[in-house]
């Protein structure tokens, strides 16, 4: 998951180093959950995976919870992934998504529970994540959609970030700015429903 990508982008500076054009893929310098202010990961808890600190690499409730969701729809609406199942899918396993897959998925969460503390698994996981426009991980993202580090990011660009991830193409913000919006306020929400702000700095957020 720390590990550059495998052809490295060719990114086109200007004199004074910023950024002007890019070829490739590009992913940057691994975060840390520790120096990031503290909504930043809060926002991709909220969203992705609420129970983080308190499941071990598997969350039985949030399973039930999706498969009787899918049960009623008739489909797979919802996923029950966690983040640390996230991270070992990405950081181990191909995209196919087979019984055996799962389950090889299940296990490697598990053993990166036993290995990292919550916070290791989280900074990997955010320093890997796909965002859409060929950038993965939190730096690159941060860099690309709002030119500053992550360490810098107010809660609505969190927000706006931690709600890429569900559907990093479509929710886009240089190419569908308003599915972009409305999706961080949905982020923003859940950051009120699980104490990570309150309801006066989601309004002030947007």
């Amino acid at each position: 998951a720390l590990d550059p990508l495998p052809e490295p982008a060719l990114i086109l500076v200007t004199a004074d180093g910023q950024a002007l054009a890019r070829r490739g893929a590009y992913k940057d310098a691994p975060v840390m959950v520790e120096a990031l202010p503290a909504h930043v990961p809060a926002a991709f808890v909220a969203i992705e995976d609420r129970r983080f600190y308190r499941h071990f690499g598997l969350d039985l409730v949030g399973i039930g919870r999706a498969a009787v969701a899918n049960i009623k729809a008739r489909g797979v609406r919802q996923g029950g992934s966690t983040i640390t199942q996230q991270l070992a899918k990405t950081a181990f396993l191909d995209p196919r998504r087979t019984f055996r897959r799962k389950a090889q998925e299940a296990f490697i969460a598990l053993w990166l529970e036993l290995r990292l503390s919550k916070d290791e698994i989280l900074s990997r996981y955010l320093s890997s994540v796909y965002f859409g426009d060929g950038v993965y991980g939190l730096r690159a993202a941060a860099k690309h959609y709002f030119q500053k580090d992550p360490e810098k990011l107010t809660l609505s660009e969190a927000a706006l970030l931690a709600g890429l991830v569900k559907a990093p193409s479509a929710l886009n913000p240089i190419d569908h700015p308003q599915a972009a919006r409305t999706r961080a306020r949905v982020v923003l929400n859940a950051m009120v429903e699980t104490g990570a702000i309150t309801e006066a700095q989601r309004r002030g957020a947007g």
